[in-house]
């Protein structure tokens, strides 16, 4: 056996049956033009995540370019590969031919895009192409998108509302490159933004390629009828009808891509811009490993492709806070006299209003009477803070939350309940009893179901609909209603709400995000009302949530988060590395992390499995995933080593 083989890729041929009929071996001549490929396997182990060399057969050379998917023999067994390169020659010897082509997947850009991503997060190379290509089905479609009709009026320019949308616009249509944040205007519309910023950029050049990034299927639905020509890419389509798109989009047939998460990795040609809206939203954060952040693919694609970036929501997030602060990107923020009429119709709860009302119930007098006095122009939209009937409960005897043995929350779904009815959410049991004995309990929250059962009852007559995860609502019509709703499901009334109450204004969770989340709750409700109408904040007057929301100023929060972060050296200020597994081995790889580069670690948090959260500053990013793909790799040849799962900057914890 020569210097230079790739032993990995011999294995022990398969044993010749006795009697069985050896058939001659074919001839195979390699390709005429570089006939060496470079392709990366699809291997289950991270240590064998690297290039390998190929020969190409002459038959198929064609279908052997760089980004399409092949299949090779790979120490004895047939697995996929992409083509990541053709080259001439190659350093080892008895090169094995690729056994068969199976078609496009990636892209000389993708291909790159894809190793910074599995860099980035510790991953490898086919975990992150198994979320950026479609797999090849011939299933029919399990979910079409349907696109949903526009309530709202059609503006002539709907970046008018934003101090510098002209100039915004105008760069586009100029054909160049800008970064920017933007937050919602009052009584605005994103979808009619997104096709403008569209057109803005199609304008320059009819064949620019754009991606745009929403959350979820609805959002689509929604974008899909203000951009007919769009491809669209998401998880709600089946296999089949997504792998046909995907087709689409890498042969250049559409220009315009429409998507969830993974649309991030589309191949689209001639790339100007990226647009992602509602960047705040957790269905951006991939569950998979490696678990990366289309947030950060966006902004990480934009600069290797050298191509616009513009991100919007509700809020601005501290994320993109802090990319506007390190002058990395740019702040679009309202008009001042749009925010200035939304200021002069927010009611809040101030102490005279509290001193009038002093026994006030959790949806007060101010509320009650702005409902009364709106319904007559239209639908009242009520935002509430959780789903369900009653969704949370505390146990009389001992005022702690009420819970399963196994953690899991005590529920119940509808009115009729009693005691007997008490269940867990999570394992179904019944017969709840807490720790110190109680078997009494009292409802801790109210959830959207209750809240429309009793605003019914008190509006006699009016419609009262709820919209939640499980039944959400699009849009609703100009008529008089009361539609109660969560964050997420809100719709969108025709000409906009008549007015807007906000409820459940606090959060006593202590994660990271909660405060971010719960004022996005709260502008996501209140751009839904029309110019003019009231909207009426039932939370603590002083809280940065309601001061932000009052004012219309979420960069004003953002930025308050964002320093008690940098503060507390916590995201983004600092990048975060979340080890999980058996105590034992998160420790061992966090204490070699440790040896190679300055890093504060927190925990270990005890369960199972265990957790421990290793920070660096910002500059120290890189080489902490260096050092911990290091030392995962070291690991992964170890068949004695015990399995620890990595995330590099999640979202919360």
């Amino acid at each position: 056996m020569e210097t230079g083989d790739q032993l990995f890729l011999l294995a022990d041929p398969p044993a010749v049956r006795k009697g069985a009929q050896v058939r001659a071996k074919k001839i195979v001549s390699p390709a005429g033009v570089n006939p060496v490929a470079r392709v990366r396997v699809n291997v289950p182990v991270s240590h064998l995540d690297r290039d390998f060399d190929y020969l190409v057969p002459a038959g198929i050379e064609t279908q052997c370019q760089v980004g399409d998917r092949v299949r090779v023999r790979f120490a004895g067994k047939l697995a996929d590969a992409i083509v990541v390169d053709r080259i001439m020659d190659s350093e080892f010897a008895n090169l094995a031919f690729i056994e068969r082509a199976v078609g496009p997947a990636l892209t000389a850009e993708t291909i790159e895009l894809v190793r910074s991503v599995a860099e980035r997060y510790i991953g490898m190379f086919w975990d992150v192409v198994r979320a950026a290509v479609p797999s090849k089905s011939k299933a029919g479609v399990a979910h079409n998108i349907e696109r949903i009709v526009d309530t709202a009026p059609q503006e002539d320019d709907p970046w008018a509302r934003y101090a510098r949308g002209s100039e915004l616009i105008f760069t586009l249509r100029s054909g160049h490159r800008i970064r920017a944040a933007w937050c919602s205007a009052p009584a605005s519309s994103w979808w009619q933004e997104i096709a403008a910023l569209v057109d803005a950029v199609r304008a320059h050049d009819s064949a620019a390629g754009v991606i745009v990034l929403v959350p979820d299927a609805s959002s689509i639905e929604r974008l899909a009828a203000m951009i007919s020509d769009a491809g669209i890419i998401s998880h709600h389509l089946g296999q089949g009808q997504r792998y046909q798109n995907f087709l689409e989009v890498r042969s250049g047939s559409a220009k315009i891509v429409i998507g969830t998460r993974s649309a991030v990795f589309a191949p689209v040609h001639n790339l100007k811009a990226i647009i992602m809206w509602d960047d705040f939203n957790d269905a951006y954060s991939d569950p998979h490993a490696p678990y990366w952040d289309a947030r950060e693919v966006a902004a990480l694609r934009s600069h290797q492709s050298d191509c616009s970036l513009i991100v919007g929501g509700y809020i601005r997030s501290v994320v993109t806070t802090s990319w506007c602060e390190s002058g990395w990107c740019e702040s679009i923020t309202a008009e001042k006299s749009a925010v200035e009429i939304f200021r002069s119709h927010v009611r809040t709860l101030t102490d005279t209003v509290v001193e009038r009302d002093p026994y006030q119930s959790r949806i007060p007098r101010l509320a009650w009477q702005a409902i009364k006095d709106s319904l007559p122009a239209g639908p009242v939209l009520v935002s509430v803070g959780r789903r369900g009937y009653i969704p949370a409960f505390l146990c009389t005897q001992c005022g702690e939350r009420a819970v399963c043995a196994c953690g899991g929350p005590i529920r119940f779904t509808h009115a009729d309940y009693s005691q007997e009815q008490a269940m867990c959410g999570r394992c179904g049991s019944g017969g709840w009893k807490c720790a110190c004995g109680g078997r009494k309990i009292k409802a801790l929250a109210i959830g959207a179901e209750r809240t429309a059962e009793e605003l019914g009852r008190a509006f006699a007559g009016t419609p009262v609909l709820w919209s939640q995860q499980e039944h959400v609502i699009a849009n609703v019509d100009g008529h008089s209603r009361i539609v109660v709703a969560t964050q997420g499901a809100e719709p969108y009334a025709k000409n906009g709400f008549a007015a807007v109450v906000i409820l459940d204004m606090a959060s006593h969770s202590i994660s990271l995000t909660a405060s971010e989340s719960l004022a996005r709750r709260g502008f996501s409700a209140a751009v839904r009302a029309r110019v003019g109408a009231p909207v009426v904040l039932t939370g603590d007057p002083g809280s940065r949530e309601s001061q932000a929301l009052a004012r219309w100023d979420s960069p004003w929060f953002a930025e308050r988060e964002l320093g008690d972060r940098a503060q507390a050296h916590l995201a983004p200020s600092a990048r975060v590395a979340l080890l999980i597994g058996d105590r034992n081995a998160v420790m061992d790889v966090a204490s070699s992390a440790q040896e190679k580069v300055e890093a504060r670690l927190l925990g270990p948090i005890e369960g199972d499995p265990s957790q421990v959260f290793l920070m660096v500053r910002r500059a120290q990013g890189k080489a902490l995933t260096e050092a911990l793909t290091y030392i995962m790799r070291t690991r992964s040849a170890d068949p004695k080593s015990s399995f620890v799962r990595i995330q590099i900057d999640p979202r919360d914890f």
